[in-house]
């Protein structure tokens, strides 16, 4: 299976620049469309092209593998492995002209649904983060690793609000509040990708959200396990994409931030 991996993981990091240029180009532009989804919620024809762009190039190169996007519905395969698709993570930040944000392209086993491939390129921060399992985790060419930090006052978090945040507010703030006190900090960069890129490479000790979905954690999750970081589901569970809810840390302060969320987890924002 490696070198089933390995084929796909060099032929996307070699192709996403691609896709990088083209985001760059079209952020450049004054008359971008944008639509809503719903409330907070975004799509420009940014990210359709590029999404058009990834999933043509899959199924040229391996058309038996199925896609799951974000934009679009899911494609079925029968090679036992699926591609989880994120044209353009940080949305909002894109139509705002902001460089945080990110291409996410993640390949999972579809019977298990657990990722063993992790590519995502933040076109404007020009750089690129990658991973397949087992292999270690990558900035460009070079290895990466959590950070050692092992005290909630010396660590720095980041986190990210659901598109439906105003259905548990409170409970948002409560989780906000709590870490907010025992810390050096909390971060919102507004790309739940590049929080967890960050954290993978050691510039966060501990990141959390709820209301994620697939594609969010797929390729970056990857990234952070193969980092020696640790993922879970916010109330404790094992780490699975198809959870919408996720804490991910350098391992050393996890137990202290299930700990702050215990008995908190609001599943109405789910």
């Amino acid at each position: 299976m490696l070198s089933e991996l390995h084929d796909r993981s060099y032929h996307f990091l070699n192709f996403l620049p691609n896709v990088a240029d083209f985001l760059v180009q079209k952020h450049k532009e004054s008359n971008l469309k944008v639509d809503e989804k719903s409330l907070y919620n975004l799509v420009t024809e940014a990210d359709l092209k590029a999404e058009t762009m990834i999933i043509e190039e899959i199924q040229k190169n391996f058309p038996s593998d199925g896609i799951l996007s974000e934009e679009r519905e899911a494609i079925e395969g029968n090679s036992g492995f699926t591609w989880v698709i994120d044209p353009l993570d940080g949305t909002t930040n894109y139509t705002h002209g902001l460089p945080l944000y990110g291409v996410s392209v993640g390949v999972v086993e579809t019977e298990t649904m657990a990722p063993v491939i992790g590519m995502v390129f933040f076109p404007e921060l020009n750089t690129y983060y990658h991973a397949i399992k087992g292999q270690g985790a990558f900035r460009e060419k070079k290895q990466i690793q959590v950070s050692q930090t092992k005290s909630m006052k010396d660590s720095l978090f980041v986190t990210g609000f659901p598109y439906d945040r105003n259905l548990s507010l409170d409970t948002l703030m409560q989780y906000y509040k709590s870490i907010l006190q025992k810390s050096r900090g909390i971060r919102r960069t507004g790309a739940a990708t590049l929080d967890l890129c960050w954290l993978a490479e050691g510039k966060f000790e501990g990141y959390y959200e709820l209301g994620l979905k697939p594609w969010d954690m797929a390729a970056a999750g990857l990234i952070v396990m193969e980092a020696k970081g640790k993922l879970t589901s916010m109330d404790g569970n094992d780490f699975s994409i198809m959870i919408p809810s996720l804490l991910a840390s350098n391992g050393h302060v996890h137990e202290y931030l299930l700990g702050e969320f215990e008995g908190q987890i609001n599943r109405v924002v789910y």
